[in-house]
C-alpha cells in the first residue's frame, strides 16, 4: 500500500505542481495582457495629443492667415475713406451733410455757414480760411485738417477730434469744444474767446499767442499745453 501511496502522493505532488504551474502561466498571461492594454491606452492617449497639437496648430495658422487677410483687405479699403464726390455735391447744394466723407476735400475758402457736418469724416481736409461760423461740427473726424484762418465762431464741435490739426489764427470765439480732443493741435495765434472747453482734452497743444480771455477750461488739463504769450481765461499773460 505504501508504494501506492507514494504514487498517489507523487500524483498530488505533481498535481499542486501542475495547477501552481498553470495559475502561474495564467498570471503572466494577465500581466502580459494587461501590459499590452496599457500600451494601447497609452498609444491611443499619445495619438489623441497629436491630434489635439495639430488641431491647435492648424486653427492657430487658420487665424494667422485670416489675420493677414483682414489687414491687406484693411490696407486695400484705406484709399476708399478719401473724399466721396457726391457728399461735397451734397454739401455744397444743400449746407447739409451729416456723417459723410469728405477726409483730403479742399473746401479752403467755402462759405460753410451754419453747415450740417455733424459726425462727418474729415480727416486731412482742408478748411483754410472757410466760413465756418455756427457749423454744427458736433462728434466730427477732423485728424489732422487744416483750418487756419478758418472763422469757426459760434460753431458746435462737442467731442469734435483735432488730434493734430492746424487751427492758427483761427477764429473760435464761443465755440463749444466740450469734450473734444486737442491733443497736438496748432491753435497759436487763434481767438478762443469765451470758448466754452469743459474737459477737452488739450494734452500739448500749441496755444502760444492765443487768446483764451473768457474761456471755460473747466475739467480740462491744460497743464501741458504749450504757451508763450498766451492770454490766460483771466485775462492774464
Amino acid at each position: 500500500m505504501a508504494p501506492a501511496g507514494r504514487r498517489d502522493g507523487q500524483s498530488v505532488a505533481g498535481l499542486s505542481a501542475g495547477t501552481v504551474a498553470w495559475h502561474s502561466c495564467s498570471a503572466y498571461e494577465l500581466s502580459q495582457i494587461d501590459a499590452a492594454n496599457i500600451t494601447v491606452q497609452l498609444r491611443n492617449e499619445w495619438e489623441n495629443r497629436t491630434v489635439a497639437i495639430c488641431n491647435r496648430e492648424m486653427k492657430f495658422k487658420f487665424l494667422a492667415a485670416v489675420g493677414v487677410l483682414l489687414v491687406s483687405l484693411f490696407s486695400f479699403a484705406l484709399p476708399s475713406w478719401a473724399y466721396i464726390e457726391d457728399d461735397i455735391d451734397m454739401l455744397i447744394d444743400t449746407n447739409e451733410c451729416p456723417v459723410c466723407i469728405l477726409s483730403e476735400a479742399d473746401l479752403s475758402g467755402k462759405n460753410l455757414y451754419r453747415a450740417n457736418l455733424k459726425v462727418a469724416e474729415m480727416s486731412g481736409i482742408n478748411l483754410s480760411n472757410a466760413d465756418l461760423r455756427k457749423a454744427n461740427l458736433m462728434l466730427s473726424e477732423l485728424k489732422d485738417a487744416n483750418l487756419s484762418g478758418a472763422n469757426l465762431s459760434s460753431a458746435e464741435m462737442n467731442g469734435a477730434r483735432l488730434q493734430g490739426a492746424t487751427l492758427a489764427g483761427a477764429n473760435l470765439s464761443s465755440a463749444v469744444l466740450t469734450q473734444a480732443n486737442l491733443e497736438d493741435a496748432n491753435f497759436r495765434g487763434a481767438d478762443l474767446t469765451n470758448a466754452e472747453m469743459t474737459a477737452a482734452v488739450i494734452g500739448k497743444a500749441d496755444l502760444r499767442e492765443a487768446n483764451l480771455e473768457g474761456a471755460n477750461l473747466r475739467g480740462a488739463n491744460w497743464s501741458k499745453a504749450i504757451m508763450c504769450n498766451t492770454i490766460l481765461p483771466n485775462g492774464e499773460t
